[in-house]
């Protein structure tokens, strides 16, 4: 049984696109609240999974009632879930996540989730044209409006509640330097579910079973930048130690459309990696390129040590992917998560 949320409403612990998997023996993979949702959840797919209907479920926590009456949820929102069998057979969106998912490609998504053609589906997946069976012009629109702003929404057509969502692949960081402070940036990377590479020249340091979970290989420093072909959606720390290699990097990620070029140590020894690298005739765009450069790596967290400093980059790199500025929540100005269009 797969539990998707595709539409939410005030403050909610997950928002539209969390998914729940569940087996055949109630094993729960994946999260799409604080827990209080779960176990009710797993009552209604009992019914999904005898029948095979999929079904949406409607949760309202606005009502001060809901304490004493309902679930007790920890969040005053509404959330709306919905739930379909799944298997071999019919793997509802789970096939196209996974294409996703391994081609690193961006899509939008729509599920009908009432009215006569509950349960289709349509995909725009990135540089592809729109695939599935609920082929309406005012889908269509929305799809590609959806991937182009990275916004998901509701849609209303014809009786039916359409629901659009933009799927992201996992976040990819790359990390230039297998020495010991590399891994517990990698190791935090990949328990948060990030597609984690480490790379290094030296053979000694770039072994996998010092990194599970990530790709690890061992190149010359050279063809580093080449070889992890950082892209728009690429974020990379450079962490080497050795000068020398760290200018080369730059000088290769420089030439790169990542977002995010974080290098460890103190501001002033990246301002002289600049500086060489503009007496060698390497032009730095003040604008662009200084927006993305980030030195020293990390949040002020007050980080001492090779686990807090991976927490303070970790943090940094979710602020930056989240366009967030990695300030206390508690001084934010309005909601936590940004409107979702219903």
């Amino acid at each position: 049984m797969l539990a998707s949320v595709v539409h939410v409403e005030g403050s909610t612990y997950r928002r539209a696109g969390a998914r729940l998997l569940v087996t055949a023996g109630d094993q729960m993979i994946g999260l799409i609240s604080g827990g209080c949702l779960e176990g009710d959840l797993l009552e209604h797919a009992k019914r999904v999974l005898e029948t095979g209907e999929a079904v949406l479920v409607h949760y309202d926590a606005t009502n001060e009632d809901d304490l004493v009456w309902g679930l007790g949820l920890g969040c005053a929102g509404v959330v709306e879930v919905w739930l379909e069998r799944v298997d071999r057979d019919s793997p509802g969106p789970l096939h196209w996540l996974a294409d996703w998912i391994r081609s690193r490609r961006p899509a939008a998504m729509a599920t009908a989730i009432s009215g006569p053609r509950a349960g289709e589906r349509r995909a725009l997946p990135r540089d592809q044209g729109a695939i599935g069976t609920l082929s309406l012009p005012p889908v269509d629109e929305a799809l590609l409006a959806a991937r182009g702003s990275g916004r998901g929404r509701g849609l209303a057509h014809q009786g039916q509640r359409i629901a659009i969502e933009c799927f992201r692949p996992p976040t990819r960081l790359v990390i230039f330097g297998a020495g010991p402070d590399a891994s517990p940036l990698a190791r935090l990377a990949v328990d948060l579910g990030w597609d984690v590479s480490v790379l290094d020249h030296r053979p000694a340091s770039a072994r996998p079973e010092r990194f599970p979970g990530a790709e690890v290989v061992c190149t010359p420093i050279d063809a580093a930048v080449a070889h992890a072909d950082p892209g728009p959606e690429t974020y990379c720390v450079v962490m080497t130690h050795h000068y020398l290699n760290d200018r080369a990097l730059l000088k290769d990620l420089l030439a790169t459309p990542s977002p995010y070029l974080a290098m460890l140590g103190p501001r002033r020894r990246t301002d002289d990696l600049l500086s060489d690298l503009a007496s060698e005739g390497i032009a730095l765009d003040e604008a662009a390129d200084r927006e993305r450069i980030f030195a020293p790596a990390g949040l002020d967290l007050g980080a001492d040590a090779p686990e807090t400093i991976a927490l303070s980059i970790a943090a940094e790199i979710q602020a930056v992917a989240s366009s967030r500025s990695g300030g206390w929540l508690r001084d934010r100005k309005g909601p936590i998560h940004d409107p979702e269009n219903a």
